[in-house]
């Protein structure tokens, strides 16, 4: 009995303390679409324009290049298709990245430096 009543009261105790006044209230809540009503149409962003002839500037020294066209190219293990045009032959990796006629393991995922820059950013 005494067993019982001891379980009974440590069980009040939880349950008393589980409900605090510290939980937000429902209209405290924030939309991730901010002021934006569910039901209003936005405008789409507009479709990225790359610079064809003028390379991006850097914004930091020994900033790698970035690249002027769309780059949402697979690189997988056997195959990387920014070397179907950037060969040696074609347009010329520097030779920081090129070792014994290949591409170095370690920058073999071109997509991890350079990254593709549009000249029409959405602010």
């Amino acid at each position: 009995m005494k067993k019982t009543l001891i379980m009974a009261a440590a069980a009040l105790l939880i349950a008393g303390c589980q409900m605090s006044n510290n939980s937000p209230a429902v209209n405290d809540t924030e939309s991730r679409r901010g002021d934006t009503a569910v039901n209003q149409e936005v405008a789409a962003a507009p479709i990225a324009n790359y610079p064809k002839k003028n390379q991006v500037a850097e914004v930091y020294q020994g900033q790698p290049p970035l690249i002027p066209h769309k780059a949402d190219y697979k690189i997988t293990t056997k195959r990387n298709n920014c070397l179907s045009c950037h060969k040696p032959k074609k347009q010329t990796l520097p030779m920081t990245h090129v070792e014994e006629g290949k591409v170095k393991g370690q920058l073999y995922q071109c997509r991890i430096c350079h990254l593709p820059q549009a000249d029409n950013l959405v602010q």
